[in-house]
């Protein structure tokens, strides 16, 4: 099973007036992670002109309050799916005791940024981002 794993320090505006994090600060984290997950897919500013990763949907299901004692969290992402011109990506948001706080996915569309026109995942994306393919359920 191959994740991709990043660990994000909290900050203080991740925080509500309740003491944990923010419902809306969990779809950052899941940015931050996405942006991390197809960087390592060999992306870079050049190629993200060429080809984009949108966004078509998000979802989520909050399991555990993050907490102002936590000091980090730490998100696993994978591929759970791949279309032809789209890909889910999976997701587990863990606060800093290792425990699952929530479980989201995102369904990605593939897009010619020239001319804004959804494509075809091109087969050396694919490949790439392969290896971080694990079959799940959905939510």
């Amino acid at each position: 099973m191959a994740r991709h794993r990043l660990v994000i320090p909290l900050r203080w505006a991740d925080f509500d007036a309740l003491g944990h994090v923010n419902n809306v600060t969990y779809f950052e984290y899941m940015q931050d992670a996405r942006v991390a997950l197809i960087h390592d897919f060999g992306a870079d500013k050049s190629s993200l002109k060429e080809i984009g990763h949108l966004v078509a949907r998000n979802e989520i299901d909050y399991l555990k309050p993050i907490n102002m004692s936590d000091l980090q969290v730490t998100v696993d992402l994978w591929i759970s799916r791949f279309g032809g011109a789209s890909y889910d990506v999976q997701y587990e948001i863990l606060d800093q005791a290792g425990e699952v706080c929530a479980r989201a996915k995102s369904v990605m569309v593939t897009v010619d940024m020239a001319t804004e026109a959804v494509m075809r995942i091109p087969d050396a994306v694919r490949e790439s981002m392969s290896r971080y393919y694990e079959e799940q359920p959905g939510l």
